[in-house]
């Protein structure tokens, strides 16, 4: 299958994948890695009154990322439960 979107993770998305639990981060992942091919999946929400931003929610985590031409950028990774 081929990635028509190249994904970019913001260093403290980084940061915060890498301090999940293992099971929550390979879900995570996993997400990440099918934006690439389809960055606005169902169920995926456009943020309101944020400019191109949209997220998804995991479990008790929230993915935020931004869709520009060919990238999506991933911006944060965060505990709702916070």
């Amino acid at each position: 299958m081929t990635k028509p979107y190249h994904v970019k993770v913001a260093p403290a998305a980084y940061q915060h994948l890498q301090n999940l639990p293992i099971k929550t981060k390979r879900v995570m992942i996993k997400l990440i890695e099918a934006l690439a091919v389809n960055p606005r999946p169902p169920g995926s929400r456009k943020m309101d009154g944020m400019t191109g931003l949209y997220c998804e929610s995991i479990q008790h985590h929230r993915l935020i990322y931004k869709i520009e031409e060919h990238e999506v950028l991933i911006l944060l990774v965060f505990d709702n439960r916070l």
